[in-house]
């Protein structure tokens, strides 16, 4: 079995021509959850739109997501635009959500640092992956270990919105 690389399938994705056609190039994309739909194992990727200023970014709710089985992002199962969801109508999308870079990064200085601690993290999420692949349980020191750092990079303002698209995965992984 190919082993998934959870990060390079949503880069993958985010280049393709299905990205470009269905999501405005405006939104950049969040964190991702693992779930099944029906026997596909799948990766749901969610997009939000930020406003960059001169010390911080703006990061404002999430607007849209897609999911796609695990090891194929050419095939799209799901595709979510929130502001048309009826349990999304009180979300205000002109008010920003949080602000990057939150309280939790204080010790991040540099960019290199933050790119490691997210690749660390995407590296938690192919484990993940590997063991729903291989029926195996997911390796208790890895998941605590996930979860407190998923807890450091998810901004606070953010996390309730996460919560809507996939309360048990989020509320299980991050412990805002």
């Amino acid at each position: 079995m190919e082993k998934i690389n959870v990060y390079e399938l949503i880069r993958r994705f985010n280049k393709s021509e299905i990205r470009k056609n269905m999501i405005p190039q405006e939104l950049v994309s969040g964190w991702p959850s693992i779930r099944r739909l029906g026997k596909t194992l799948c990766l749901t990727i969610p997009y939000y739109g930020r406003q960059i200023q001169k010390e911080r970014v703006l990061l404002y709710p999430l607007f849209c997501s897609v999911t796609v089985p695990v090891g194929n992002p050419d095939r799209v199962m799901d595709f979510t635009i929130y502001p048309h969801q009826k349990e999304w109508k009180d979300v205000d999308y002109q008010t920003p959500a949080g602000v990057f870079k939150h309280k939790a990064l204080a010790d991040v200085k540099t960019k290199a640092e933050y790119d490691r601690l997210c690749l660390e993290l995407y590296g938690y999420f192919d484990s993940m992956v590997d063991a729903v692949r291989n029926r195996q349980p997911f390796d208790q020191t890895k998941e605590e270990a996930m979860a407190e750092l998923f807890t450091k990079l998810m901004e606070p303002g953010e996390y309730p919105y996460y919560l809507r698209i996939n309360k048990k995965f989020y509320s299980h992984f991050c412990r805002l």
